[in-house]
């Protein structure tokens, strides 16, 4: 085949010219064929190149238009791009490979260009309207026609002239790549010129910067273009193999291959994806030819063996059998021989093509042709190609190879052939079901990885990692898992109910409850549940146990503790509940939890069944914890699908509503569920009370209870047992999240206007209870000194402390924390203990004493302390930071109503307040100044000094509410009387609270602030901006202590990074754990930096902390893009408000304009002298000059923020 020759010739850029050849190259560029072809071989060996050679043909291929050379004069352009051609001559090292994806050494794949070209100043788009079209691209997407009627119209040009039917052909593909240059049929008589008439083509049409092109138009219309498109070619080689053209004009599918094949290797991306699209699609129809031979060639021998059995034969009959079986195998051949071709011309090259649409098209391409034509595909040698795209780089290129392996492992005749490819790719299939970056990905293989347990191509191994994902943080990840747990669930329970002697003996033996109601006696789904929580327990340990929340304990650094956040147990018992009945069942695991494994067996025998199924249904207590995070997440759910009415339409009225009937059977089922639960609750909290996680998730039941149906049903008793029971847990815990859930449940009942009365004598007993302890423990004892406690005395004040929080959080405290207390006397005392005591006998109101407590979190040197003393003094200065707090939250809510109401408020509560408030402040400006680095306390030590100037400025919002109101009525009767208006009044004393942020605490606060953000970039490998200037360094300095070190050895810091790599080489000698540790240090130190950022954002915004110079704010956007996504959405708030006020201002401004006041004018010329760099610009430590501006404009700045600032703060 001489023209194949040819083509091969011109496609290789190593290849010696022919004697043919040397005429037509005679007036050209020896370089110029390469343009188009170097990059891979139409119709070349099967081998595939992997050395430089090709990087090097490609390299080639990226010079483009600006290369083209012409007869006449050059222009300075082509002189130019002759002189970089000439530098280009130097050999060239091969290109680098793309680095890894999820551990796996990525695709190699083949560029297009390796040079990059310069952005074009403009964008231009060539789309073809149908309609404007002609030839054989209107027959196809313009006139309507059906695509055989327009393959045979072509199929008779053809037999006409064969040189201007295959133009028409190269001619649409071009046209489809937006291009309208043509061929004509002196090109296509002349295959040799075939690189360099592409070439040409190519140069023309990238000197209209084209970027875009029909196959990746923006629409609906692009898929449906390409899909016309592969269907014409389908339809078109279908009708060319039906008339035999296939077989007999093999000059024409060697013009096809030629022209096609070349554009698929073009530099140019139009032309090289619709020249790819258009291979593959002939690739399709020459597999669905091959099948319809072979199933022709298999029926011809079948009919041959047929009748060659008969008694008596038909000699010509089977003859003409075994003729047409002969000419249905010499078609195969020559079917599989194009097909070997070009797949090598073009798939080897494509699928891993430098677009990623291209190397998508390729593999779904590649699964069609395994699945229609299995004879030439279905092999080792074309499935490697789709393992190797699992590691691309291109997360839809994985997902469409695992949609399309979905495809082949579902066929159970293919999972045969399937083994070899799972043994080779079955590790990298699981790494992206348990680590890929994208969750969609993950959740497609997760599925996949479900079809080959089934088929049992997984190892044990496998199986857990892939049962772990049951963990997942990502929903649609724990769904897909579903199947292939729940599985691997009932394998578990099939084996130990044959080690119990079967399913039918067990039938046969065990009892069944007489009554459904009674769930409390032994059953199967026990075990059932058993293996579960089994399971469960077995993947948390192997993964490391982790709290349900990161619990602060003393001694540890793990502070997350919040009310309501679900375990990954309750997630996962979620993804369950649909496909477990056992789990839908809650009252099943009530009684199953309550019932108790230690009493013996009626007979005393451990071999019957009803025995051995007892003995093996025992949970531990880790075990039991799950089973009650299990049941919290099963109740949630039922009561949740118990509250919403029935969406089946047979279900409902005609009008869409359920009936008087349903609507009182479903009120039914709620109070039935109800009243069930609250009768648990108590027999759950007397059995796991005692243990902090268990009684944790008990109390959380309380919150998803209804509790009008006590009201309704008149069971008040009821609930105040179980309020009983709540207060006895809230009293004998000192456990952090216990202690919250109580808190939480507690406030779910006061929220019930009904049974308000009820709730409130309960909690009125805790305070009582509470208070009379703190009361006790604290009488005449030093409360502001660390470490003058003794250790039992300083574990109670810590635990009651941490109740009074609680309380503040849920409860009114104000009364209770102003008022002394008064403490109950012994009967008899010695006389000699009342002298002694009648000297510490000074009594104070508990918020002074609380104020006290919170100089405990300043170290003291001269003081040795053991580290659990310590740990547990910090531990009390937090919990009363949290405990003081409230009370000004209370406090201010009282003054709110007070000032709506034009109610006075006492000159003497004011005082009282505010040196409360200046005391307040001192401790915590003390906690901070002794304290270094990121440290605990000292982050939400400044946090609190952030709230309390905020929680003020709710008052000028009252103030401006009721004044607005009273202006409103004032006018309303100066109107009416004709008098003159005057509603202002003068200041108040309680306006003097509400004050900015003093510049020596702002100092403090931008001091934790840098610390806070220097912790977290460090624990987070991140790094932050370079442009701190001096003053800000030195600002930093006590910054560069770890987070998590001791603040009593701050004396001599250390680098953080140094020793965090101590931590972690420890922590991996000692535990597997290390990378979890970290990332959970990670995460704190973020929380941390986003709670003081926030609150700092908050003071910025009510303008208390910014200065005229807007450092707080600059300082804060500074490195808003290097800390991750949730530090960048606090910051955005500051951009938000920015925005907001330019839109109110520019109202404001002209108002101010008409006004023109001279005021006014100093304003704006503060504004505009707004001028300073971010470098510049930092604390004033030392800046007096800087501070006495500041504060001579104190208040014009107050009086301009009192005008346009608007409140953020809110009830």
């Amino acid at each position: 085949m001489p023209a194949r020759n040819s083509s091969m010739e011109l496609s290789s850029p190593d290849a010696e010219p022919s004697s043919t050849a040397a005429p037509r190259k005679s007036g050209r560029v020896v370089k110029k064929p390469e343009l188009v072809a170097a990059a891979s071989s139409p119709s070349g060996s099967v081998k595939r190149k992997r050395d430089g050679d090709d990087d090097e043909d490609m390299d080639d291929a990226s010079d483009e238009a600006s290369d083209e050379e012409s007869d006449g004069e050059p222009d300075e352009e082509e002189l130019r791009e002759k002189k970089r051609a000439k530098k280009k001559a130097a050999p060239r090292k091969p290109a680098p490979k793309k680095s890894k994806t999820n551990g796996e050494v990525s695709l190699a794949i083949r560029p297009a260009v390796t040079k990059q070209k310069k952005p074009r100043k403009a964008r231009t788009v060539k789309m073809v309207d149908p309609e404007e079209a002609e030839g054989l691209y209107a027959e196809v997407f313009a006139s309507g026609d059906d695509l055989n009627d327009v393959a045979a119209r072509w199929i008779t040009s053809f037999n006409e002239n064969e040189a201007i039917a295959v133009a028409e052909i190269v001619n649409l593909v071009l046209k489809c790549a937006g291009c309208d240059s043509k061929v004509d049929n002196h090109d296509i008589d002349d295959p040799d010129s075939c690189a360099t008439k592409l070439t040409d083509i190519q140069e023309e049409y990238q000197a209209n910067d084209i970027t875009e092109y029909p196959l990746v138009a923006r629409g609906k219309s692009s898929a449906a273009f390409k899909a016309n498109l592969a269907a014409f070619f389908r339809s078109l080689i279908e009708s060319i193999a039906q008339t035999s053209l296939l077989f007999d004009n093999v000059v024409l599918m060697e013009n096809l291959q030629v022209w096609i094949s070349t554009l698929s290797s073009a530099s140019n991306r139009p032309f090289r994806h619709t020249a790819t699209v258009s291979s593959l699609a002939i690739i399709t129809a020459l597999c669905h030819v091959g099948k319809e031979i072979v199933e022709s060639e298999a029926k011809a021998r079948r009919q041959s063996e047929a009748e060659a059995k008969k008694a008596r034969v038909n000699r010509g009959r089977v003859q003409g059998l075994e003729a047409r079986a002969h000419e249905m195998g010499q078609r195969k051949e020559t079917v599989d021989g194009w097909l070997r071709e070009m797949f090598d011309a073009v798939f080897i090259h494509r699928y891993r093509d430098v677009d990623p649409k291209i190397r998508v098209d390729c593999i779904e391409a590649l699964s069609e042709w395994i699945t229609t034509y299995p004879e030439a595909f279905f092999d080792s040698h074309h499935l490697r190609y789709l393992g190797w795209v699992l590691s691309d780089t291109h997360a839809p290129s994985r997902a469409t190879v695992i949609k399309s392996l979905q495809r082949l492992f579902k066929d159970k005749d293919k999972q045969v052939g399937l083994r070899t490819f799972t043994e080779r790719f079955r590790t990298r299939i699981v790494e992206m079901a348990t680590s890929d970056a994208e969750a969609t990905v993950r959740a497609s293989t997760v599925e996949l990885l479900d079809t080959l347990l089934e088929a049992e191509m997984l190892e044990p191994d496998d199986i857990d990692s892939v049962g772990r994902l049951i963990f997942d943080s990502e929903p649609r990840v724990r769904k897909a898992v579903v199947g292939f747990f729940v599985e691997n669930i009932n394998v578990v329970y099939e084996g130990r109910i044959d080690e119990m002697g079967g399913q039918e003996t067990l039938d046969e033996t065990l009892v069944r409850p007489e009554d459904d109601d009674d769930y409390d006696s032994p059953r199967l789904e026990w075990l059932k549940l058993k293996c579960l929580v089994s399971q469960l327990e077995a993947y948390d340990s192997e993964e490391g146990e982790l709290p349900n929340q990161i619990e602060h304990i003393a001694g540890s650094h793990f502070a997350l503790i919040a009310a309501g956040i679900e375990s990954r147990f309750s997630l996962a018992a979620q993804s369950l509940y649909d496909h477990m009945p056992e789990i839908r069942q809650w009252e099943i695991l009530a009684g199953y939890l309550l019932f108790d494994h230690s009493q013996p067996t009626e007979n005393g025998s451990t071999t019957d069944a009803s025995a051995m199924l007892q003995q093996n249904c025992k949970l531990t207590e880790r075990e039991e914890i799950i089973l009650l995070e299990i049941l919290n997440a099963a109740v949630k759910i039922s009561l949740a699908n118990a509250s919403e009415p029935s969406t089946d339409a047979h279900k409902k009225t005609a009008k869409g509503r359920l009936t008087k009937a349903q609507r009182e059977e479903l009120i039914a089922n709620q109070e039935q569920a109800v009243r069930h639960l609250a009768l648990l609750i108590p027999r759950l909290l007397k059995k796991f009370g005692a243990i902090p996680d268990a009684a944790s998730s008990v109390l959380n039941l309380e919150r998803v209870l209804n509790l009008d149906v006590f009201q309704e049903l008149r069971q008040d008793a009821t609930l105040a047992a179980l309020l009983d029971d709540i207060n006895k847990q809230f009293m004998t815990h000192g456990n952090e999240r216990v202690l919250l859930e109580a808190s939480e449940a507690l406030r779910h009942a006061r929220g019930y206007e009904e049974l308000r009365e009820i709730t409130d004598g309960k909690v009125q007993l805790l305070w009582d209870d509470t208070m009379n302890a703190f009361a006790t423990l604290t009488k005449g004892r030093d409360l502001s000194t660390r470490g003058s406690l003794s250790d039992n005395i300083l574990t109670g004040v810590t635990n009651t402390v941490l109740r009074i929080a609680n309380l503040a959080s849920i409860s009114d405290c104000v009364q209770i924390f102003e008022s002394v207390p008064t403490t109950p006397k012994p009967k008899s005392k010695p006389k000699a203990a009342k002298t002694a005591s009648a000297d510490t006998d000074t009594t104070i109101p508990p918020i002074t004493a609380l104020i006290s407590l919170i100089t405990r979190g300043v170290p003291q040197p001269d003081t040795d302390l053991i580290a659990e003393t310590s740990a547990a003094e910090d531990a009390l200065a937090i919990h009363a930071l949290r405990a003081v707090l409230p009370y000004y939250m209370w406090k201010i809510s009282h003054w709110k109503t007070a000032i709506l109401s034009s109610t006075p408020i006492p000159d003497t509560d004011v005082a009282a307040v505010a040196a409360r408030f200046d005391d307040t402040k001192d401790a915590l400006i003390q906690v901070m100044n002794s304290r270094k680095g990121a440290d605990e306390i000292r982050v939400e030590a400044a946090g609190v000094i952030c709230d309390l100037y905020c929680i003020f400025m709710v008052l000028r919002d009252a103030k401006r509410s009721r004044d607005d109101r009273k202006k409103t009525k004032v006018k309303g009767k100066a109107q009416e009387n004709g008098t003159a208006v005057d509603a202002d009044e003068g200041p108040e004393d309680w306006e003097a609270l509400i004050k900015p942020i003093d510049p020596d605490v702002r100092k403090h606060l931008l001091n934790v602030f840098a610390a806070t953000e220097l912790a977290f970039a460090k624990r987070a490998g991140k790094k932050l901006d370079g442009k701190a200037n001096e003053k800000d360094k030195e600002l930093q300095k006590d910054a560069e202590t770890d987070i998590d070190a001791d603040p009593l050895s701050d004396d001599d810091p250390v680098d953080s990074d140094d020793e965090a790599e101590e931590v972690v080489e420890d922590v991996e000698g000692s535990s597997a754990n290390a990378a979890a540790e970290k990332t959970q240090r990670a995460l704190l130190a973020e929380k941390r930096l986003c709670e003081i950022g926030g609150k700092m954002v908050m003071a910025v915004l009510g303008g208390l902390l910014d200065d005229s110079r807007g450092t707080v704010r600059k300082r804060l956007e500074r490195n808003r893009t290097k800390l991750g996504a949730s530090w960048r959405e606090v910051c955005a708030f500051l951009e938000r408000a920015k925005k907001g006020r330019a839109v109110a201002g520019g109202a404001k401004q002209v108002a101010k304009a008409k006004l023109a006041s001279p005021k006014k004018a100093r304003s704006k010329a503060i504004v505009i002298d707004d001028d300073s760099s971010e470098d510049e610009i930092m604390v004033d430590s030392g800046d007096e000059d800087g501070e006495g501006e500041g504060a001579g404009d104190a208040e014009e700045e107050e009086a301009e923020r009192e005008a346009d600032v608007e409140s953020v703060m809110g009830d």
